[in-house]
This record gives C-alpha cells, sequence and structure tokens, in this order.
C-alpha cells in the first residue's frame, strides 16, 4: 500500500510540474510583455525630446489574435513617433500572412523603418517583403541612411544590412565612416538585426542601435537570464536589454516568435518602447 501511495503522489506531482511547464511555455508563447526603457543622449535635438520609438523584431510569422489585432492594439496604444522593423518578420519560407494585417492596421501612424533579417535573406523572399513593407508606408533601408525631421532638427536613420545579404554589401564599418562623413554631429540612429555589435564593433560611430536576433536566449532563469546563444549552444551574451560601449548604447530585442524547435520559456515575447531625451 505505501508503495502504492508513493506511486500514486510521484505521478500527481509529475503531473502537476508538466501542467505548470506548459502553461509557462504557453505563456512564453503568447502573452504579449512591453518593456520601456527611456534613454538620454547629449546630441538629441530639443525638437526630438520625448521621441518614442517601438522596437518590433523577430516576429516569425506570429499573430497574436485575429489580424495579429493584439499586437497592433499594443503598439498603438504607446503613441509611438517612430516605428522600426529589425527583420526576421516573416514566417518559415518567407511566409507574410502574419506580417500584412499587422502592416495594415499600423499603416499611416508614424513614420516606419524595416531593415532585414538573417532570415529573409535565407528564405528568398528579400523582395517580396521589402515590397509588402513599401506598399504599406515603410521605408526599407538596405545600408542607407535616411533623415528624420521635426521642424527645422532632424536625426539621421541608418539601416544595416544582414550579413546573409549579398557579397558585394557594404559592411557596418563601411556604413558608419559614410555616415560619420556625411552627418558628423548629428544623433544616429543605428537599426539592424544582428546583436553582435557591441562584441565587433565597439566604436563604431553612432548613438544607438536598436536589434534582435537572439530570441532573448530562448530559455530564461531567475537571476540568470539567457541560456542559448544563436547556435543554439549555451552561453548566451547580449541577448536581452541595454548595453553600452564607450560609444553608443545597444538595446536588444528579446523579440517576438521563434524559429528553433526548443520553446521560448520564461521568456515572454518582447515589444519595446523607447522613450528618448536630452541630457541638460
Amino acid at each position: 500500500m505505501k508503495k502504492h501511495s508513493l506511486l500514486r503522489s510521484s505521478l500527481a506531482g509529475l503531473a502537476a510540474l508538466l501542467l505548470i511547464a506548459a502553461v509557462l511555455a504557453a505563456d512564453s508563447r503568447y502573452r504579449l510583455q512591453l518593456t520601456k526603457y527611456s534613454l538620454s543622449f547629449a546630441d538629441l535635438p530639443e525638437s526630438f525630446e520625448g521621441f518614442r520609438i517601438v522596437h518590433i523584431s523577430d516576429l516569425h510569422g506570429m499573430s497574436f489574435g485575429r489580424d495579429n489585432r493584439r499586437l497592433a492594439e499594443l503598439i498603438r496604444s504607446q503613441e509611438p513617433d517612430l516605428i522600426a522593423y529589425t527583420g526576421d518578420i516573416a514566417g518559415k519560407d518567407g511566409e507574410l500572412s502574419a506580417v500584412e494585417p499587422l502592416l495594415e492596421a499600423l499603416e499611416g501612424l508614424c513614420p516606419a523603418f524595416y531593415v532585414n533579417g538573417n532570415h529573409e535573406w535565407a528564405d528568398g523572399c528579400v523582395e517580396e517583403i521589402e515590397s509588402l513593407m513599401e506598399s504599406h508606408g515603410v521605408r526599407c533601408l538596405s545600408n542607407e541612411i535616411e533623415l528624420l525631421y521635426r521642424g527645422e532638427d532632424s536625426i539621421a536613420v541608418i539601416g544595416a544590412e544582414d550579413p546573409n545579404g549579398r557579397a558585394d554589401m557594404a559592411t557596418p564599418w563601411e556604413l558608419s565612416l559614410q555616415a560619420g562623413e556625411l552627418y558628423s554631429g548629428k544623433f544616429m540612429l543605428w537599426l539592424a538585426h544582428r546583436n553582435d555589435y557591441i562584441k565587433m564593433y565597439r566604436d563604431i560611430g553612432t548613438d544607438l542601435i536598436l536589434c534582435g536576433h537572439a530570441h532573448g536566449g530562448i530559455v530564461r532563469l531567475p537571476f540568470v537570464g539567457g541560456l542559448l546563444n544563436v547556435n543554439r549552444s549555451f552561453g548566451a551574451e547580449y541577448e536581452s536589454g541595454i548595453y553600452s560601449s564607450p560609444h553608443y548604447i545597444m538595446e536588444v530585442s528579446r523579440g517576438l516568435g521563434n524559429s528553433i524547435p526548443i520553446p521560448r520559456f520564461l521568456n515572454r515575447p518582447e515589444l519595446v518602447l523607447i522613450e528618448l531625451s536630452g541630457k541638460n
């Protein structure tokens, strides 16, 4: 009897643990999290005080509600001044059914910029997604720089292509030199997909870099952070949050979706809001 009772207790405990794990896994897949940052920069023009940027990364074709309504409503409620899409937006094999309704819901809300991720290049959907983005008013930056104006003031928005792109594309360092020659002294917002800039380009010339790619380390543990790097091995780095170099601040989004068999765990889909201010 005691053995049977112990077995029943063990099975009940195991069932409870599996249920908790399933609930947490579902939470990490479907329940949106809004993360807010307030960042200060000495060279931010006065007209851009309080400027609000919504950062969207690594959607991977996920849909939050019918026609991505929950995500669209959360974005609109932040009253952004700019939306930045930093790649890996398309679903598996370049599928765009979750992307188009989101773009439709956000069209005309504010200026929006997009850069490709590694998956857009790998899946061969770069031209298709850029065409879709442009048709809904999103400016696609492929190693390009565009000025964004508020009155007579402006900031430079720089879009760096992913290394998965063509071999003849400019490197981030070359793009940085070009930006420095054209817009020295101007506030620069750098959009890219990959999260290795502080590791590889510590002295690149810009103020703020927005990127993703790491999915928050996929599995996150309290007091530890992300466990997995982009190669699906242990040892995540620069996977989530704010990182500083002597030259710039880098914000890494945990992203909204996933592209590997290992499910996100304790790692809710993240939408980021950044509010800019000047240093007095």
